[in-house]
């Protein structure tokens, strides 16, 4: 676990100079200091380069000195909230997405930017290789990404990781400190990792408790009134249900960056809503994609100059839409102006702030990718005041501890998975299965670099392909590791089941996650209170087998087992055991 030097590749008058380093060093064009420390009982590694003339950054790496095995797995995180997320074994291949289906949606991902080449596995912001002789892991991590992205390599060909900076194209300026690499590495538990990182990175913990809501998305879509806002919150509203948030998605507006702009279907304004939630005793949320527009809205059209290019394609829009230069005065202007009339005089609690993407798409010669959004990140929290920030949409490592809620997976589906979207290799496709994926491989970012938003649950009949057990798993899973769990059902019409499965949600006490294990089968171990759970999911498209950890009693059947039992799970099928109380307890 530690490092055998590095290499720096630039362009200086039309020349390419590759220099490799194992220490701080000086020549004519830079000075470059390295160290390395003991910090939380783990590692720190620095890089900073100090440029003395002018020249155009091509490469910098760092190889690490990691022997690793195919036996032993390794977590990819992906570019943003909605990109695939999990471990993988090192024979694992990145699916390429299709080049047809590129011009169109290959701006969601890092397809445009990165280029992994065959036998090479790339994850963002951190990384770590599991021991599975004793369910240790190493763990790799940025402290920050201020200067730059962190991009963990593995090369499974020559068995070895490196770590990359995205900062291809970048000009550091002369006499100024560039941080090449600020990362920690760690041999641990998880638990023991993940807490000596975030405190390495002086990363507080969230400033927010656990919640639950309603969103008006996964129902109503675009086509959401402010009649369907009133009827949910009625059914809510009557049942005394003690949710947290009513958040308005998609569909007020008249055109997607027209935010102020708000259409005939919301006869009475958005303020008249917030202050109708709130008398319903619920925090008001309300969506937003402050970075984007489309082409036939006002801000784009009387705009041009805030205009950078195209930012994706969106079916439920005008198609091609396009992203906004943040650095434009007049776009932070308006923005501030957005923000202000949303949070202070409408009155909504959380901005739901969506696409996000977006800010850095276009390259620049001053700034890196990574620098970009950290710059913007940091801008949307200054002007969201105190209020609630729900980030989706957006790269996770620039969002530690600036966002309150972080979604940290895809949007979840009407069916179990897309398998047009799916055959196109498109990692941030909407999909329940890989909603699921990432919420499970990503679980350890909650508590700790903001409260993890799994997406939304559905447990209706109308308007939804999931099957029972598809609901279900959906349901549990999002219920035990999600810091934000929300649902867009109208809950007038649930089933006397749906609404007792409901009404777990809003146990008193306090839920913890001890353990989560993905292999065939999802497992986690977690306590409610004084008692201990197991939860056995099967994420899968046929039958699974599992031992029952301990003696325990199946919730909802209340069938018994004894422990190493055999439980086979149907596909898609979730088990909770809760465990029985030995008869000296």
């Amino acid at each position: 676990m530690g490092f055998r030097g590095g290499k720096l590749l630039y362009k200086k008058e039309g020349r390419n100079i590759s220099v490799d380093f194992v220490q701080s060093m000086e020549t004519e064009d830079f000075s470059l200091s390295y160290g390395e420390s003991s910090e939380y009982g783990g590692g720190r590694t620095s890089v900073v380069l100090t440029p003395k003339t002018t020249f155009t950054v091509t490469d910098c790496a760092l190889l690490t000195d990691e022997r690793l095995s195919f036996e032993n797995p390794v977590f990819l995180n992906g570019y943003q909230t909605w990109t695939d997320s999990g471990e993988v074994t090192l024979d694992y291949r990145i699916p390429k997405l299709n080049v047809l289906a590129k011009p169109l949606i290959g701006m969601y991902g890092d397809y445009g930017f990165l280029k992994s080449a065959h036998g090479r596995l790339h994850s963002w912001t951190y990384t770590y290789i599991r021991n599975n002789n004793d369910a240790s892991i190493t763990l790799y991590a940025s402290l920050s990404e201020k200067s730059g992205y962190t991009v963990f390599e593995y090369d499974n060909k020559e068995k070895n990781l490196r770590a990359n900076k995205d900062c291809k194209g970048f000009d550091p300026p002369v006499g100024v400190q560039f941080v090449m690499f600020d990362f920690f590495t760690m041999h641990a538990d998880e638990t023991t990792a993940f807490d000596s990182w975030f405190a390495a990175a002086s990363i507080p913990k969230p400033r927010v408790e656990s919640c639950t809501g309603w969103t008006s998305w996964y129902n109503y879509y675009t086509a959401v009134t402010q009649e369907d806002v009133l009827e949910n919150l009625a059914a809510y509203r009557s049942r005394a249900f003690p949710i947290d948030y009513f958040q308005i998605d998609d569909g007020f507006q008249e055109t997607v960056g027209d935010w102020l702009c708000i259409n005939k279907k919301f006869p009475q304004g958005m303020g008249y809503l917030a202050d109708e939630i709130h008398k319903a005793d619920y925090k008001a949320g309300l969506w937003l994609a402050p970075i984007i527009c489309e082409k036939k809205s006002g801000v784009y059209k009387k705009h041009p100059d805030w205009v950078l290019g195209k930012a994706g394609f969106n079916p439920g829009w005008s198609g091609i839409f396009y992203a906004l230069d943040f650095y434009n005065p007049e776009v932070q202007a308006y923005l501030r102006e957005v923000f202000d009339t949303v949070l202070n005089k409408w009155g909504y609690d959380m901005v739901k702030l969506d696409f996000l993407y977006a800010a850095s798409l276009t390259d620049r010669k001053d700034k890196t990718r990574g620098q970009v959004m950290c710059e913007f990140f940091g801008f949307l929290r200054e002007i969201s005041g105190d209020k609630v920030i729900l980030g989706c949409g957006a790269p996770l490592g620039p969002a530690f501890g600036l966002f309150d809620y972080c979604r940290v997976s895809s949007d979840v589906a009407l069916t179990w998975e897309d398998k047009f979207l799916s055959a196109l290799h498109y990692r941030e496709r909407v999909s329940t299965f890989n909603a699921l994926t990432s919420t499970v491989g990503r679980y350890r970012l909650n508590g700790r670099a903001f409260l993890n938003d799994p997406d939304v649950f559905i447990l209706r009949e109308r308007n939804n392909k999931l099957s029972e057990d598809q609901k279900y798993t959906l349901f549990m899973i999002n219920s035990v590791l999600g810091g934000l769990v929300f649902t867009s059902d109208n809950i007038d019409e649930y089933s006397e089941e749906q609404m007792a499965l409901l009404k777990t949600l809003f146990s008193a006490e306090t839920k913890k996650v001890i353990s989560v294990e993905k292999t065939e089968l999802v497992t986690i171990r977690y306590t409610v209170g004084e008692k201990a759970f197991c939860l056995i999911s099967n994420l899968n498209s046929f039958k699974a087998s599992a031992k029952v950890p301990f003696p325990a009693v199946e919730q909802g059947t209340g069938l018994p087992f004894a422990e190493k039992d055999e439980i086979i799970l149907r596909p898609y099928q979730t088990v909770c055991l809760q465990r029985m109380k030995e008869e000296s307890e």
